[in-house]
């Protein structure tokens, strides 16, 4: 089985959103929040529920930026960008537990295969990923090009998109430089050696773009991958259907954006619906673009935020928060009439030159609460999903830019 982790609604194997936990108490649950902060080189530890800075955790490695979860264990790893390693931290007693030593500067390893146990991190300098055992804290295969490529197209410097897993046994390393994806099959061997990882390159196919991460429907064979489009080129963002059927990866459509401001559009993230029909993307002049993955065709634009990112939606209350990474707001949206309710305060102006809002996002399990940072001012907030309003608010200083949510008090296992 291949845990599923959904970008903008961070959930751990321990805290499991649903339906029927509004008798538990927020104060029960023990909801921890791990983001890093490259500002500063630390994770910032917050206590969710008291809404308080608990730790910081000062990092071996440069610029931390991403903290995933380490499985469904208890430990979390600390992705530092400017380092050959990766930082692990335990989840409990919050102390360091040393370094994985990597062969590329990491991106994120957000990606698990619960089946073979294993994490896929992605390459930052380097079109590469590689497959850590988590258990162990160990590399144990390391795919792709051993080079340093620079990038042009819209999304940044980093070497790859973001890891994920199309099946127990088949992943994908999105090679931005190149403008490719590959398709990896990945297996344990057999006999003198067994328990050895394999892995093998099954397919590579041309993207329009850099593509900046996969979307999986909920059923079938088909995905969807978001090319980040060109601004430099004028070539517009764009989704990417494909259907993956004995070992190939068959491109099917792609769908732009628009053809309109292709010189100011970029996009950073897409997300799927509650509907499992349409899809949000978000774009940098300020629009979330929903698709209908039926039809293959965009049927309206919301007017949001610029740098507009992140969705994440509430389908108990037929919303949707979207993050705008280069606004002081972020865009509440009815999700049932696709349309804009009203834009949310959460920031004030850049201080420190980050983005202005974190890239992870939190929904309480009551289904109240929205929880995120305002990155560049350090500020970790709590926005009342009935008021529309932020209700608390926590001065962190630095600039934490993601990471993960994790439940860990006695409250957690009326969660599961």
């Amino acid at each position: 089985m291949i845990k599923k982790h959904f970008s903008s609604l961070l959930v751990t194997a321990a805290i499991c959103v649903t339906v029927g936990v509004q008798s538990v108490s927020a104060e029960d649950l023990g909801i921890t929040a791990f983001y890093g902060d490259k500002l500063l080189d630390r994770v910032v530890v917050m206590d969710v529920d008291k809404m308080t800075l608990k730790t910081e955790i000062y990092t071996q490695g440069i610029d931390p930026y991403p903290v995933d979860q380490a499985g469904v264990l208890d430990k979390v790893y600390a992705i530092t960008r400017g380092s050959n390693s990766i930082d692990v931290i335990d989840a409990n007693t919050l102390e360091p537990m040393g370094l994985i030593e990597l062969p590329h500067f990491p991106r994120s390893s957000e990606a698990y295969n619960e089946t073979l146990g294993l994490q896929l991190v992605t390459g930052v300098d380097k079109p590469m990923a590689t497959l850590i055992d988590v258990n162990t804290d160990t590399v144990v295969a390391s795919v792709g090009l051993n080079q340093v490529f620079s990038v042009g197209d819209y999304g940044g410097s980093n070497a790859t998109g973001h890891p994920f897993w199309f099946n127990e046994n088949q992943f994908a390393l999105i090679d931005r430089p190149n403008r490719t994806i590959h398709l990896y099959a990945v297996g344990k061997g057999k006999g003198k050696g067994k328990g050895r990882i394999h892995t093998r390159l099954l397919d590579s196919v041309p993207t329009p773009t850099a593509v900046h991460h996969f979307i999986k429907m909920t059923s079938g064979n088909a995905f969807y991958a978001l090319s980040e489009g060109s601004p430099s080129e004028g070539i517009a963002p764009s989704i990417l259907k494909y259907v993956l059927k004995r070992g190939k990866l068959n491109f099917v459509a792609e769908v732009a954006l628009s053809d309109e401001n292709i010189y100011e559009m970029g996009s950073h993230h897409a997300d799927m619906h509650p509907d499992g029909i349409h899809m949000y993307i978000g774009s940098a002049e300020g629009n979330v673009y929903v698709l209908n993955t039926k039809t293959m065709k965009i049927i309206t634009t919301i007017p949001a935020g610029l740098g507009a990112g992140h969705t994440t939606f509430v389908p108990e209350r037929n919303i949707a928060v979207v993050t705008n990474h280069k606004d002081t707001f972020v865009s509440i949206v009815d999700i049932v009439n696709h349309k804009l309710i009203k834009n949310v305060t959460v920031s004030g102006p850049s201080i420190n030159g980050q983005i202005l809002q974190s890239h992870s996002t939190f929904i309480h399990p009551e289904m109240n609460l929205f929880y995120a940072f305002a990155t560049d001012n350090g500020i970790f907030y709590e926005l009342d999903l009935e008021t529309l309003e932020v209700s608390r608010t926590v001065e962190t200083g630095g600039t934490p830019l993601q990471g993960v949510f994790m439940c860990q008090g006695d409250g957690c296992q009326n969660l599961m």
